[in-house]
């Protein structure tokens, strides 16, 4: 079974089919001769609720992508993997209109806050990954292009065939560039729509030509990047008499090119960048504060199948059953916090029946049931976050956690609370549902 997490790893080239060597710690990330791992996760992304405006995109599709940066960043020994296995691989659906609606950096503006916001707080659940949103956009037809930043926990992109250059629509560099912002490269250039205001430029800085220096790398010269020329084949252009390159091979240029790569020295701040972000992530542990304004799956970690509220009995109680992902509201559950003496700990409460996830005894035997908010100790949990972004949740009886177990009378999962001993069947994530 593929690992829900994938976790940065430093390996030998794979030239040779040569297997990840250890696992990253902050000593063994400064060797010049590793490489580093690091798995795309792709998440396509549709409207609340109701899941319409799907972003067009396949796993294939992402794959082609990630192909093509793995070609671009080869220079800095880092790889990039993907596994398109829907829920235990790097491949899943999120309905939020927020991170649907991205574009590009807005700051102060409300609708862009709150989708930043909601991306950045999903990633959490995924430090070992470079979390990838592939999103329809805000208008009534899709939004080409994408964007990213070393400030940002995530990257965005579109469907597969909404973006275009020079006459082709499907832009194949795109996700490269995007993952080149992400890992802390800026553009090489500055920009102009026509020669001749990229000329009056350089005569105003009275010919410095850090004036198109976008970088300020040594080993990417300063490049006007002018529209009218993106398309044409031109390695140089001639300004004001003075000759300019065009950096049309490399990643965080705009010039069309068949083939894209980067520098030693942005190579460096790829690495670096990949220190600071998963060394940071993969230490984030203690309690985790689920969104209570927002409707959560409770993933099983190990088989990727979700918690389902089952339809309520006679006795006002409902079975709890883990099943596969099908998106309906019967796998949706908020967690409200509580207040007083039990601040920290939540209740989970089914969308579909509005009935708290408690331990008892179901009708199937299962542990755990759901039942009317009665304040007892066998319905509050929290959450406890270990390292590479697991979750734990534990019940305030006798300090068990929520387990999925199986006995070897019996193939099904069984579900209930053990002591918390780290086990796989202990190990959960969230992800949004609304």
């Amino acid at each position: 079974m593929v690992a829900a997490f994938a976790l940065l790893a430093c390996a030998a080239p794979r030239a040779h089919g040569a297997a990840d060597c250890f696992r990253a710690t902050p000593d063994s990330l400064a060797a010049d001769d590793c490489w580093y791992t690091l798995h795309i996760h792709a998440v396509r992304v549709t409207d609340c609720c109701s899941g319409v405006r799907a972003a067009d995109i396949s796993a294939r599709q992402v794959a082609q992508w990630v192909e093509k940066a793995n070609e671009a960043y080869q220079v800095a020994r880092v790889r990039f993997e993907f596994d398109p296995t829907p829920q235990t691989g790097d491949w899943d659906a999120v309905k939020s209109t927020e991170i649907n609606q991205l574009v590009a950096a807005l700051p102060g503006d409300p609708v862009w806050e709150q989708g930043k916001a909601a991306a950045n707080e999903l990633a959490r659940h995924y430090p070992g990954k470079v979390l990838v949103f592939f999103r329809r956009g805000p208008g009534a037809t899709p939004t080409g292009g994408g964007f990213s930043s070393d400030a940002y926990d995530f990257v965005v992109m579109p469907e597969f065939d909404a973006t275009t250059v020079c006459g082709i629509i499907q832009n194949i560099q795109l996700f490269a560039h995007e993952l080149g912002h992400y890992l802390g490269l800026n553009h090489t250039f500055r920009e102009f729509e026509t020669k001749a205001e990229a000329a009056e430029a350089l005569r105003d800085s009275k010919f410095d030509a850090r004036v198109f220096d976008g970088d300020r790398i040594k080993d990417t010269l300063p490049e006007p990047y002018i529209k009218e020329l993106q398309c044409s084949r031109d390695e140089s252009v001639t300004l004001a008499g003075v000759p300019f390159p065009l950096l049309r091979s490399n990643v965080m240029s705009y010039y069309v090119n068949d083939t894209k790569t980067i520098t030693p020295q942005q190579a460096e701040v790829v690495r670096r960048t990949i220190r600071r972000r998963f060394a940071d992530a993969n230490d984030g542990v203690g309690p985790y504060v689920p969104d209570k304004r927002r409707a959560y799956q409770l993933v099983s970690f190990e088989s990727g199948r979700v918690l389902e509220a089952g339809a309520a009995s006679a006795g006002n109680v409902a079975d709890v059953r883990l099943a596969e992902w099908i998106g309906g509201a019967g796998q949706a559950w908020k967690v409200v916090p509580l207040t007083a003496q039990d601040a920290g700990w939540f209740e989970i409460v089914s969308v579909a029946t509005g009935k708290c996830l408690t331990v008892g005894r179901g009708e199937s035997g299962d542990g755990l049931i759901q039942a009317p908010w009665a304040g007892a100790d066998g319905q509050k949990w929290r959450f406890l976050q270990k390292k590479h972004g697991v979750l734990r949740i534990e019940a305030t009886r006798s300090g068990t956690a929520l387990t999925v177990s199986t006995t070897p009378a019996a193939s099904r999962a069984l579900l209930g609370t053990a002591p918390d001993r780290g086990g796989k069947g202990q190990r959960w994530r969230l992800l949004p549902a609304d």
